[in-house]
């Protein structure tokens, strides 16, 4: 799984080498997306009950090499951007006009564009960075390191937690594991 995280020896499916690049970055692109959704799967249900001290192994994976904090925090970046660039081009569209007078509707149809556009991966990134960052003091100096390295900060983990706990609506587990 890692491997496939920092994209190191990425599989290729058969008569890849014929392929376009379009074809050849969406292949990319969703066994990208793929892992990420495993990642934070694992992050999300693996606790200090689970067999075999699978969590501290997790954990471990990510302290025992800094790069894989790195990349958790290059693709946290990439797909806050994209994010925001759906969401920007959503307020630029006619859609936004047809739906004039629906305020509701018109945040519900921007949200989506930006769960859409990589919102929803960027969501599930904060959580795997809050996650480290509240697990592990060398995840969170490598994390906040890397961030302000790229000019940002640990306000942005903050602020996509908060947004993905608020997308999933009051009461629920998942929401309370978040805020927690």
């Amino acid at each position: 799984l890692f491997p496939l995280f920092l994209s190191k020896g990425l599989p290729k499916p058969y008569n890849f080498e014929h392929a376009t690049k379009k074809t050849k970055r969406a292949w990319k692109h969703e066994l990208e997306s793929q892992t990420i959704r495993v990642l934070y799967c694992l992050v999300r249900h693996l606790d200090d009950k689970s067999p075999e001290d699978a969590k501290a192994r997790l954990i471990a994976k990510f302290v025992e090499d800094e790069t894989k904090c790195d990349r958790l925090v290059e693709l946290l970046l990439q797909y806050d951007q994209k994010a925001r660039q759906a969401e920007y081009q959503f307020y630029r569209s006619d859609v936004e006009e047809s739906l004039e007078g629906d305020e509701d509707a018109i945040q519900l149809a921007a949200l989506d564009a930006k769960l859409q556009g990589g919102g929803e991966l960027c969501h599930r990134l904060g959580a795997m960075a809050a996650y480290l960052c509240c697990e592990s003091q060398r995840c969170h100096g490598r994390i906040l390191d890397q961030l302000k390295l790229q000019q940002s900060g640990i306000s942005l983990v903050k602020a996509t937690v908060q947004e993905f706990a608020s997308v999933l609506g009051p009461g629920t587990t998942h929401q309370e594991q978040l805020n927690s």
